[in-house]
């Protein structure tokens, strides 16, 4: 139900997104109104006012920084203003309010993850198959004590023998905390990469189209190609790489490698439960939203996929990312069907 003008929900969290709204729009007016006293005078509604108000603190930090209102600035340019219709600028700040307050609690609150496998005892040869569906986060604990994170979507296959311990990742991505064993090399296969560590820390993603990426953590790996073409074949060390940490290698479906200075914080943040954007396209931001939900933003026009976003989001809750895009800029969504958003410039 779609909070009133001249009065505040009944369930107490809306209403004190409510109450924070009234206080941000009209502050003089909010500090006579008396009827915040009576409405705080509940217990439940002095809890929900008590945490709101602290997280208001915390967006309203985020907000004025002049990189955030750059981008907001920039957005309202793309577009012609009109006069603003003053319910739907309330409801939009509502809106605004919660979101970011989700994302707040999301971003200090613990990862929620799948059942970790204790390690066993088991046979020095093993073969495991795990995989995690759209949405799911699941840590998984390996025979020899090696732990595995896997984010939405992936497929991880596990196969130690007495020499090696050798894994799959065939699609998705994993954050990889190796035991040291310097008698058995840990070697990942992804796409057509190799990635060989003995104890270190590093996160491998898979693309859709076949490419691979491999960021370190900490530690050392080395990263050959599977297949190796012309003089590689005789000479591997032609297309090796070896990663220091902090280092991000990519490389192509087709060959070719890049290597790069990597952001650890933001790119493993899914482990944490969170997507971290730093002025990102809307469209690339889009993409890695829809990587964990089975309800697909789609963009209509293409200028709004050019829109730079920033903020720390909860993976998996696609409606908050839309609630803070559409009071932030002047952007629109409407549903549809069950399974796809549209993004569509405000009239």
């Amino acid at each position: 139900m779609t909070p009133g003008l001249n009065r505040p929900p009944i369930d107490p969290d809306d209403g004190a997104i409510w109450w924070a709204t009234r206080r941000q729009m009209d502050p003089e007016r909010f500090g006579e109104d008396a009827r915040f006293t009576a409405w705080l005078a509940d217990p439940r509604h002095a809890q929900a006012w008590g945490e709101i108000d602290t997280r208001v603190d915390l967006i309203g930090n985020f907000a004025a920084q002049p990189e955030i209102r750059e981008m907001r600035e920039a957005a309202l340019g793309m577009v012609r203003t009109r006069r603003p219709d003053r319910r739907r600028y309330w409801i939009a700040g509502i809106a605004m309010a919660a979101s970011l307050a989700a994302g707040v609690v999301w971003s200090s609150a613990p990862t929620a993850i799948g059942p970790a496998a204790s390690p066993q005892s088991r046979p020095l040869a093993t073969a495991d198959r795990y995989v995690t569906k759209v949405g799911e986060r699941r840590e998984i604990t390996l025979a020899d004590g090696s732990r595995v994170a896997l984010n939405t979507g992936s497929i991880l296959e596990v196969d130690y023998s007495r020499e090696r311990r050798d894994v799959r990742l065939l699609a998705g991505q994993a954050l990889f905390h190796v035991a040291r064993d310097k008698g058995r090399p840990f070697v990942v296969a992804a796409g057509n990469r190799l990635i060989t560590a003995t104890g270190t820390a590093f996160d491998v993603e898979v693309g859709k189209g076949g490419g691979v990426a491999v960021l370190l953590v900490e530690g050392h790996v080395r990263v050959d190609a599977a297949r190796p073409r012309g003089l590689a074949r005789v000479l591997p060390w032609l297309d090796r790489e070896d990663l220091e940490p902090g280092e991000r290698l990519t490389a192509a479906a087709g060959g070719g490698t890049v290597v790069a200075p990597g952001d650890i914080e933001r790119e493993t943040a899914w482990n944490r439960g969170v997507l971290i954007f730093r002025d990102d396209r809307l469209a690339d931001a889009v993409a890695e939203i829809n990587r964990y939900s089975t309800t697909m933003l789609v963009i209509e026009d293409p200028k709004i996929g050019d829109l730079l976003v920033s903020g720390v989001f909860p993976a998996g809750r696609e409606e908050d990312f839309v609630a803070a895009l559409t009071a932030f800029y002047p952007v629109e969504a409407h549903r549809r069907s069950p399974g796809a958003i549209v993004l569509r410039w405000a009239p």
